[in-house]
């Protein structure tokens, strides 16, 4: 039987995010104290159980989507913020 990847997120421990083995992860709440990890079988569950801790705790997302609106924009008012997403022009010279 071929073992499952799993991701492994620290919310609280020596450094915060998403890790792909418990080799990674184990130094970093290794005797930390309220150190709070766990393990998920899928990337975006991983991420969406960070974004929610963070939300809850922060008011703030761990990875936040961008989205090209317009990428002949060349002014301040045409970066935008909607909804909780961010919106930003890309430039190319």
């Amino acid at each position: 039987m071929i073992p499952c990847q799993k991701y492994y997120v620290v919310f609280e421990g020596r450094s915060r995010g998403i890790y792909n083995s418990w080799e990674q992860c184990q130094p970093l709440v290794y005797r930390y104290k309220g150190a709070l990890f766990r393990s998920f079988h899928t990337y975006e569950a991983a991420q969406h159980h960070m974004n929610e801790y963070l939300h809850n705790k922060y008011d703030v997302q761990f990875c936040r989507p961008l989205d090209i609106v317009d990428v002949n924009a060349t002014e301040e008012k045409d970066v935008m913020k909607t909804n909780g997403r961010i919106y930003i022009p890309l430039f190319w010279n």
